[in-house]
């Protein structure tokens, strides 16, 4: 009977000997091994974002500009728009008047008063002169022949003077080399003039058989001097009136947005600067963004977000890529008209800048993970996989094991990786150093 209790209180204090070194072997192992978090990448395609300052631009516009006679110039009385504002075809832009044209009106129209009261006085004088067909033909060719030599001389002029502009010399045929369309356009008009010298010189040469008597002869030419006088004048007044009209309704010629607008109310406008700027037909401005200091490459077609993280979001995109003159990199980016709406108006927009965030998308889906599950630098990047070992005693336990990858790319706390890892249990967040090889327990929380 003792024995067989001896018996049973052994195996009773066998039994409390192993399971007390099961636990205090269990609690020893999870004080001493390191912990680590688990996580598995997922597939997608790494997404970047670059905050970008924009302003808006206008890089389609024509120049409106208005022809001004020599020495002649407006004084802008009114400007009915801003830069950035619509206007339609049709719509006064700007209102002006010709600079003194009061005073140039009242000097024309003496002149062409004069004229007439001249010519109708040498009427009165001459009433007994008949001038016959011989005399109209003689006067008419000797006009003829001192206009055109007063054209072929000053086309000529013109002519010297570009080719010296140009440094070229003048040829006998065809252009100098490496002449520019104006002055191809010069030496034709010269040609020409020439050309009709001579046909003038031949008429004269004809006319001239016949002689004028010198008071017919008189009468003749005071005639002509007094009618290109008036003439002159009137053709004056006829071009002062209607630049006037003109000026006073300076419209825009179509649909468009106000690009410059220099000009303001008293300015003057002498024809060497353009009146206003407007966008080209169907044209829309852009936003552009300085990204001179952008190290990631920025290419057409890139996405570009309004308030990214919004319900309301705006997605556009890069329409161009360039350098300006200060040989600063930027990016036009496609101001659409739901962009404009929710910044008010393209007024608004050039008032202040407009931030827009650009949305960079990688190409291809690659493997995605937490920055601080890859480790190493440079070209030497890799990962633990935590593989789970079947324990001696039972239970389960985690081994890591090094694994280099390729980087592709990393931002906003995620790395692209290039190898396919997505089935493995990946290590990270470890409480203390592990390496290859070392077994490792997952956090419970």
């Amino acid at each position: 009977m003792n024995l067989k209790r001896f018996a049973v209180r052994g195996i009773i204090i066998l039994a409390i000997c192993v399971a007390l070194c099961m636990f205090f072997s269990g609690t020893v192992r999870t004080i001493t091994t390191p912990k680590v978090r688990l996580t598995t990448a997922r597939r997608g395609k790494l997404e970047e974002r670059i905050d970008l300052s924009c302003k808006v631009a206008f890089p389609n516009m024509e120049k409106i500009n208005l022809d001004l006679p020599e020495e002649t110039s407006l004084v802008i009385t009114h400007v009915n728009t801003r830069e950035g504002y619509t206007v339609e075809a049709g719509e006064v832009v700007i209102e002006a008047k010709v600079s003194g044209y009061e005073q140039q009106y009242k000097t024309l129209q003496e002149a062409y008063d004069s004229a007439s009261e001249q010519l109708m006085t040498l009427e009165n004088k001459n009433r007994g002169i008949r001038v016959n067909q011989r005399d109209q033909a003689y006067a008419d060719a000797y006009f003829a022949l001192r206009d055109a030599r007063r054209a072929a001389v000053s086309a000529k002029l013109d002519v010297d003077a570009q080719l010296s502009r140009e440094g070229l010399t003048a040829v006998d045929e065809g252009y100098p080399e490496g002449a520019s369309d104006e002055l191809k356009q010069m030496i034709d008009t010269a040609r020409t003039a020439a050309q009709a010298q001579q046909t003038a010189q031949q008429a004269m040469d004809k006319a001239a058989r016949y002689t004028v008597d010198d008071t017919v002869w008189s009468y003749i030419t005071e005639q002509r001097e007094q009618q290109e006088k008036r003439d002159e004048a009137e053709e004056g007044l006829h071009k002062l009136l209607a630049l006037n009209d003109r000026a006073k309704a300076i419209a825009a010629p179509h649909d468009g947005y106000i690009a410059e607008l220099s000009l303001k109310e008293g300015d003057t406008y002498d024809g060497t600067q353009p009146l206003y700027c407007i966008t080209a037909e169907d044209a829309l401005p852009t936003l552009r963004a300085d990204i001179s200091e952008v190290t990631r490459t920025v290419t057409e077609g890139m996405t570009v977000t309004l308030n990214p993280d919004s319900y309301d979001a705006i997605d556009t995109k890069v329409i161009n890529v360039g350098t300006d003159n200060e040989g600063k990199k930027y990016a036009d980016i496609e101001l659409n008209r739901d962009l404009i709406r929710a910044r008010g108006s393209v007024y608004a927009m050039t008032q202040e800048e407009t931030p827009m965030t650009l949305i960079y998308r990688a190409r291809e889906a690659t493997s995605l993970l937490p920055n601080s599950a890859v480790r190493g630098a440079g070209d030497d990047r890799y990962i633990y996989i935590a593989e789970q070992n079947t324990a001696a005693f039972g239970g389960n336990t985690l081994k890591l094991h090094k694994m280099s990858v390729k980087v592709l790319g990393e931002y906003g706390g995620t790395t692209s990786v290039q190898d396919d890892i997505t089935y493995y249990s990946i290590a990270y967040g470890e409480d203390r150093t592990v390496n290859d090889g070392d077994a490792v327990m997952e956090y419970l929380n």
